[in-house]
C-alpha cells in the first residue's frame, strides 16, 4: 500500500513461515500475512529466508548443496532421456545432408529482388519498385552449404479451426485448446477473429481456434508420433504433397478430424473428446530451399508423393556459364 514502510526483520528476530505468522497474530482477513516474503517477480514463488546458524549441521550440508544435486532444495527437474529421433539426426541424417548438398567453390545464389524501372517513360520517377519476376515477394540468396546451415527441423507450429466456436458458442473451442495441449504437450494460445462477416456470421474478437508452437524435445517426440503411429493408420494418407512449401523451407499439411483420433492421448479417453477439430500442421525448417527442407524430412520419415516442383532458381552451374562467358574461369 502507498505510504506502508516496507518492514523487514532485523538481524536478532525471529522468522516465521507464512502459516506459523498467520497463526500467531489470528485468522483476520486484515491481518498481512508476511507480505515480506512473497515475491511477484515471475515465476511466482514463496521465498523463505533460512537461519543457518540455528539449523541442525544436516539442513546446512543441504543449503551447501550445488544446485545441480539431486539433493539441493533448488533443484529442478529437467528432461531426462535423449530423443532417439534426434540422435538419429545428428549422428546419421545431418552428416548425410552435408555430403549431399555440398558443393565445391560454390558461391551466393541471388534471391528474387524487386526490379528498377528501366526510367523510359517520365512516370518511373518516385514509382515502387517492380515486384520480383515469379514471385509477389522478395526470396533470400542461397548461401553456399556448409556444417553452419545444414537443415534441421527448428520448430513445429499446430493451428486448429473449430466451427462450432462461430456456429455454436465460443466455449466449443476450449475442448480443442485442451486436446492440443495433451498431444503437444504445450498451453496454446487462442486465436481471435480479426475482422467482421456477416456472412459466416463471425465478429470481430471471436474465438474461433487455437495455436500452438512446439520445440526442442518435446517436437521431436510429436512428430515421432506423427510419423509413427498417425499417418501409417489413415487408410487413404498416401504422403504429403511434393508441391507442399513457401519457397522459404517450411513445409505444411492438414489432418482431417477423424485422423485427429489415432493420437495415443486421444485414442486412449475418446469419450472426453466427443467434438474433435481438424489441425493444420506447419513444420519450420532451417533448410534455404523446399526441396532440401522435403528431404530431410523425408529421411525423418514423412513420406512425399507426386512430382517435384522446382522454383525458377538459377543452378550454380548456370552461373558458371555466364562467368565464363564473361572470361572468368574457374580452375578446381
Amino acid at each position: 500500500m502507498a505510504g506502508r514502510p516496507h518492514l523487514r526483520p532485523s538481524a536478532g528476530s525471529t522468522y516465521l513461515h507464512p502459516l506459523q505468522h498467520q497463526r500467531h497474530q489470528g485468522l483476520h482477513t486484515s491481518t498481512p500475512l508476511c507480505k515480506n516474503s512473497i515475491s511477484i517477480v515471475h515465476p511466482l514463488h514463496h521465498r523463505i529466508r533460512y537461519k543457518k546458524n540455528q539449523l541442525q549441521p544436516a539442513y546446512k550440508d543441504i543449503l551447501q548443496t550445488p544446485k545441480w544435486d539431486t539433493q539441493s532444495h533448488l533443484f529442478k527437474p529437467q528432461y531426462t532421456q535423449q530423443s532417439r529421433l534426434e540422435e538419429h539426426y545428428n549422428s546419421t541424417i545431418a552428416p548425410d545432408l552435408l555430403l549431399a548438398n555440398f558443393v565445391h567453390n560454390e558461391r551466393v545464389i541471388p534471391g528474387r529482388k524487386r526490379q528498377e524501372w528501366d526510367g523510359s517513360s517520365q512516370y518511373h520517377i518516385n514509382r515502387p519498385r517492380r515486384a520480383p519476376a515469379g514471385s509477389a515477394v522478395e526470396t533470400p540468396d542461397i548461401k553456399p552449404r556448409t556444417f553452419k546451415n545444414i537443415p534441421q527441423l527448428e520448430a513445429i507450429w499446430v493451428h486448429a479451426f473449430v466451427r462450432d466456436a462461430v456456429r455454436v458458442n465460443q466455449e466449443r473451442a476450449l475442448p480443442t485448446m485442451v486436446m492440443m495441449q495433451q498431444i503437444t504437450g504445450k498451453k496454446p494460445r487462442p486465436v481471435y477473429s480479426k475482422a467482421t462477416v456477416m456472412t459466416w456470421r463471425l465478429r470481430k474478437n471471436m474465438m474461433v481456434g487455437a495455436k500452438v508452437k512446439i520445440q526442442g524435445p518435446d517436437m521431436y517426440q510429436f512428430f515421432a508420433t506423427l510419423v509413427e503411429l498417425v499417418l501409417p493408420r489413415i487408410k487413404d494418407f498416401k504422403g504429403v504433397e511434393n508441391t507442399s512449401g513457401d519457397m522459404f523451407g517450411n513445409i505444411s499439411f492438414g489432418l482431417e478430424p477423424a485422423d485427429v483420433k489415432w493420437f495415443p492421448e486421444v485414442e486412449g479417453n475418446p469419450e472426453l473428446w466427443p467434438n474433435l477439430a481438424g489441425l493444420h500442421i506447419t513444420l519450420v525448417t532451417g533448410a534455404q530451399t523446399d526441396p532440401e527442407a522435403r528431404t530431410m524430412l523425408s529421411a525423418l520419415g514423412l513420406p512425399f508423393v507426386g512430382k517435384e516442383r522446382l522454383h525458377n532458381v538459377p543452378s550454380f552451374e548456370a552461373l558458371e556459364a555466364i562467368d565464363r562467358k564473361n572470361g572468368i574461369v574457374y580452375n578446381y
